[in-house]
């Protein structure tokens, strides 16, 4: 069974596998910089695409449980090699191609039960 976390993946690839853009979260038809969640975004930075489903999950679904955020955020950290999915989303040499394949790769990593996932409650 296919878990809120796993879709989270798979709804993000979504997103920049339709349009993509470095140097913002989200930019509109025009190139302007907007809010992930806007009505009026058309491309999508990694982070952006993560943050407009997590919105859009959240005001049909509730909130996504942490423990599924998490192993989520795990499989991405998992493949990037920088503490930042912004700086790894604008290096110079990243490509639509290239975010998309991470997050192909993440969605077949994504590990539902949130193994080695410890949260703290502080």
């Amino acid at each position: 069974m296919e878990s809120r976390g796993q879709r989270l993946l798979q709804d993000a690839r979504k997103l920049v596998a339709e349009s993509w853009c470095h140097g913002a979260d989200a930019r509109d038809v025009n190139g302007f910089e907007v809010d992930p969640w806007d009505d009026d975004a058309a491309s999508w930075s990694l982070l952006g695409a993560v943050v407009a489903v997590l919105e859009r999950e959240a005001s049909l679904a509730g909130e996504l449980p942490l423990d599924e955020l998490g192993a989520a955020l795990y499989a991405l950290a998992d493949l990037i090699e920088t503490d930042s999915l912004v700086d790894w989303n604008d290096d110079q040499g990243q490509t639509q191609a290239k975010v998309v394949a991470v997050l192909d790769q993440a969605v077949a990593a994504y590990q539902d039960n949130g193994s080695g996932l410890e949260l703290s409650l502080n």
